[in-house]
């Protein structure tokens, strides 16, 4: 049974820290195809003024998957993803350490033809070693119906 309880909004539920390496920058932009040296070359990063090469933004949204809602909510299930809007502050270079702080931000229904549908609204924050705001993720998941 879903426990739909608007007090767990705001409260952390999962944190998670992430170690970043070059090869996780590499991969990541093979994956995606990114093709700019900034990206791939550290001597062409540095000549754009920054330390090393830097991640593409969406880097935070691959490997920082969380648990969809807190576990005192009851949900066991999966989830149907239902977007994400994403606000990036700050570059990623390897030796990075990034922290994934989510906390739920709204709860809400909708009813149409199919019956009531049950959203989650997740927002995870992601600073660096520094305290430093990186990314904000903002990521609505269906529960059921």
């Amino acid at each position: 049974m879903l426990r739909w309880d608007r007090g767990l909004l705001g409260q952390e539920f999962s944190r998670y820290e992430q170690h970043v390496t070059r090869e996780m920058i590499l991969e990541y932009a093979d994956i995606i195809g990114v093709t700019a040296p900034v990206h791939r070359d550290a001597q062409a990063a540095r000549a754009r003024g920054y330390r090393d090469i830097i991640a593409a933004s969406t880097f935070v949204t691959w490997r920082g998957a969380h648990p969809i809602a807190p576990a005192e909510m009851g949900f066991n299930g999966t989830g149907i993803n239902a977007g994400y809007a994403c606000a990036f502050y700050g570059v990623i270079s390897p030796g990075d350490t990034l922290i994934y702080s989510t906390c739920l931000v709204d709860m809400y229904e909708k009813t149409g033809r199919s019956g009531t549908m049950r959203f989650v609204v997740r927002q995870t924050t992601v600073t660096n070693q520094h305290g430093e705001t990186v990314a904000v993720l903002r990521n609505p998941f269906i529960l059921g119906w």
